[in-house]
């Protein structure tokens, strides 16, 4: 993972993700279940819904992306992204780059094909200055499914998502589509400028409370993997796992003594990989938890997490937090995760064959 003034990153069918941030005071009204008594009390920042926006893909990927995180930004409560267009450039340069070279990743080697600037933040400020940039960034093998499929498969990996609803003010999407596939076709995100609105005892939940339709499983195939090191003695690194529940901070939140309990609706309790700023560097303003196993249909699931929060303006602060979340009616099919297919052929009647999985990198 790499940090500028914002940075995660993400890999495998390859995800990367690169975040930071600034100072100043602000923030919004918050909500959630009472933390301990420290002033201020930690709370969830309150979520107004689905009904805060509506989106529908027109099928073009560069609008698509960014009116997708506008949208979750919004069911959450947090203000739009604005485009930007020297941030939009720099962010089209590299995924050129990516393209050229057959590489997802943040750094650029100057000699390569279509070489900017080494960093995002030298990037951008080739076109816009500003001195905190994020960046995340994917390559699927092949053209996109859809216009969405690239941005989803990044906000669902956990280590991007807390990029993705950082306190950014602007936004610039870049797209390097190919009919080949044996070419990458790359989408990159970058942010630019902080303004705090998420206050320093505020923190975001993914998926917040009251949220409905909620996918029951996620491929762990980003880069850094909250995964790659587990409680469990099986591998956990590209397969199927639950979908990731995540709480994410403002400004420099940090956790410490994190525990999360997920329950289902009959009170049995769902295991999951907890991963927080104070046990991975990855999880800058993070905390999560990944269930091992994917989450059950039509299920409404109660979140209770108790640990301590820092930040600029808050002194370590005990908090207890707890919400809830139903799952979709149907099972989703993982964005990266092998699938499989039936065979008619006389050799081999109706048999299931794997198909050999896309090359997709989040990073």
């Amino acid at each position: 993972m790499k940090r500028t003034a914002i940075c995660a990153a993400a890999a495998a069918c390859m995800l990367a993700a690169c975040g930071g941030g600034g100072g100043s005071s602000g923030g919004e009204s918050s909500s959630g279940t009472s933390s301990s008594a420290a002033a201020p009390s930690v709370a969830l920042l309150v979520a107004p819904g689905a009904s805060a926006g509506s989106f529908a893909a027109t099928g073009d990927t560069t609008t698509d992306a960014l009116n997708f995180l506008n949208y979750q930004r919004a069911q959450i409560g947090l203000p739009a992204l604005s485009s930007q267009t020297g941030v939009a450039q720099a962010a089209q340069n590299h995924s050129i780059w990516e393209q050229d070279n057959d590489i997802v990743g943040h750094d650029e080697t100057s000699g390569q094909a279509g070489y900017t600037a080494a960093t995002p933040l030298e990037r951008v400020n080739l076109y816009y200055s500003t001195q905190s940039v994020g960046e995340i960034t994917a390559g699927f093998s092949g053209p996109f499914a859809n216009s969405t499929e690239a941005i989803t498969g990044l906000f669902d990996a956990p280590f991007h998502r807390a990029v993705a609803l950082f306190d950014s003010v602007h936004a610039g999407v870049g797209v390097a589509n190919t009919t080949s596939d044996s070419q990458l076709s790359t989408l990159t995100v970058d942010f630019a400028d902080y303004k705090q609105f998420i206050a320093d005892s505020q923190l975001v939940a993914w998926p917040y409370n009251g949220m409905l339709n909620v996918d029951t499983s996620w491929f762990a195939n980003e880069s850094p993997n909250p995964m790659a090191q587990t409680t469990q003695s099986q591998p956990y690194e590209n397969t199927v796992v639950g979908y990731p529940v995540t709480l994410t901070g403002g400004d420099n939140a940090a956790f410490s003594n994190v525990s999360f309990v997920i329950t289902d609706s009959t009170g049995a309790s769902v295991p999951c990989q907890e991963v927080d700023s104070s046990n991975n560097s990855e999880a800058a303003r993070e905390a999560m938890c990944v269930p091992f196993s994917p989450l059950k249909t039509g299920t409404t699931y109660t979140v209770k997490v108790t640990g301590t929060l820092s930040n600029t303006s808050l002194a370590a602060t005990p908090f207890s937090l707890s919400w809830a979340f139903t799952t979709a009616a149907t099972a989703n099919t993982p964005i990266g995760a092998p699938t499989s297919t039936s065979s008619s052929s006389a050799s081999e009647a109706n048999a299931l064959k794997q198909v050999a999985p896309r090359r997709i990198i989040l990073n």
